[in-house]
């Protein structure tokens, strides 16, 4: 950590002469990786280290960003021109150190080539046990990841945490064709409890006694987990508060209304002791709090950042998030929706009768800004009784997510991870399928 300060010290050096105000942002990342697929396993090991410059120059903003070595003066150069055309800078970088940090827990130390090698043996043993013929292929990274962030104001802040980002795939030849089903998820804890990779992998891959079925027209939706992060993706946008400063969130003055079912609860938890996106401050050194964005579906506010805080009138929440080289934005970190107190875990027991959605294949015709989404989900499951009892091919969703989520039939009694979030099953009704 104290070689990324004094290189980070390097690049404020450079800045001095040509800017007025100037901020440094790096990470460091030290990884190891295994592929797993039924022929062979490659290990792989690496270190990647990259900065981010932003500075104000003449009252705009400017940024840059690289990866590997370094020439803090290219660096600022390439930064220079960026200011030339960048947004005007509305707010001043912060004074105020975060309290310091020295790591995020987790568990980086006990993971080793050998014992993921054995998890992934042991799964593909599992899922073959189910289905003989399935065919597991993974990638599983662990890492410690280093950050630091210094501006010219006088703020300094660092922090290390441990990270495992697990990507699971399956095939299955059935008599309707190839199945294919896809896990991806991240934590600071430990690799994935395996009954949950089970279950999620497995749900799609149905190959029962069914038969193909037409489902068109209004219904009762399931969505899994995984097909539920993908239907919120509109909602993380919504509460973004650079789509309120610019007008576009269709959540523009409707704090304390009510916009989701109130079995709904939202929140975004950035001090998630198990969160991969946790952090004890955000990309521009504020610190990170824990925020409910809908209490029982009663919109509660927006994320900031400093910039839309600024365009607002308002304070940044600590949820500024960038990569380098962009400008910053406000972002949601670990998501959770809470589970039902009681209930099954897959809600279809409570909906009755309907279709399932175990993943979306594309989103392609939506619009995040506004809600509404076109959600390509090829093969869904009918249920009556609650019980599965045929597919349909070729299933298309068509609506608009804040009004969807506003008719939620029942929702899980258990939490999934997909990606970096925590989500339940969720039972929603009078959903437009063609």
């Amino acid at each position: 950590m104290h070689e990324a300060l004094m290189s980070g010290s390097e690049i404020l050096v450079a800045c001095e002469k040509v800017s007025s105000e100037a901020e440094v942002t790096g990470v460091k990342r030290i990884y190891e990786s295994l592929e797993f697929n039924p022929a062979r396993s490659i290990p792989s090991s690496g270190t990647r280290t990259g900065w981010g410059l932003r500075m104000i120059r003449n009252g705009k903003m400017g940024v840059s960003g690289e990866w590997g070595m370094i020439d803090p003066f290219r660096m600022v150069d390439k930064t220079i021109g960026s200011c030339r055309y960048g947004p005007k800078a509305m707010f001043s970088f912060p004074e105020t150190s975060p309290e310091p940090l020295p790591s995020i827990p987790g568990n980086f130390k006990a993971i080793a080539e050998d014992k993921v090698h054995s998890y992934l043996n042991t799964l593909q043993t599992e899922i073959s046990r189910i289905h003989p013929h399935a065919a597991l292929s993974a990638r599983v990274q662990w890492s410690r990841d280093s950050f630091v962030i210094m501006n010219s104001c006088g703020l300094r802040g660092s922090y290390t945490k441990a990270t495992i980002s697990s990507r699971f795939s399956v095939t299955l030849p059935s008599d309707s064709g190839l199945l294919q089903s896809g896990y991806f998820l991240s934590t600071t804890d430990s690799l994935p409890v395996m009954n949950d990779v089970l279950e999620m992998l497995m749900l799609p891959l149905h190959t029962g006694e069914l038969n193909s079925h037409t489902a068109v027209g209004r219904k009762n939706v399931v969505f899994s987990p995984a097909a539920f992060s993908l239907l919120l993706q509109a909602v993380k946008a919504g509460v973004s508060g650079k789509l309120q400063a610019e007008g576009a969130s269709p959540l523009s003055g409707m704090e304390g209304k009510q916009i989701l079912g109130n079995q709904l609860t939202v929140r975004d938890l950035p001090l998630l002791n198990s969160g991969a996106a946790s952090a004890p401050f955000d990309s521009e050194g504020i610190p990170t709090q824990d925020k409910t964005l809908f209490e029982d579906g009663i919109f509660t506010g927006f994320l900031h950042d400093l910039g839309s805080a600024a365009e607002c009138k308002t304070e940044s929440t600590g949820s500024s998030g960038r990569n380098l080289g962009e400008h910053s934005k406000p972002v949601c970190t670990n998501l959770t929706v809470d589970p039902a107190m009681d209930g099954s875990v897959n809600t279809l027991a409570e909906t009755g009768s309907g279709i399932l959605v175990t993943s979306i294949l594309s989103a392609g015709g939506g619009n995040a800004a506004s809600g509404s989404f076109t959600l390509d989900c090829g093969r869904v499951y009918l249920f009556r009784r609650g019980e599965i009892q045929g597919y349909y091919n070729g299933c298309i969703l068509n609506g608009n997510v804040y009004n969807a989520l506003s008719k939620v039939t029942a929702v899980g009694s258990r939490q999934y991870r997909i990606g970096t979030d925590l989500l339940p099953f969720i039972s929603l009704s009078d959903v437009s399928v063609r």
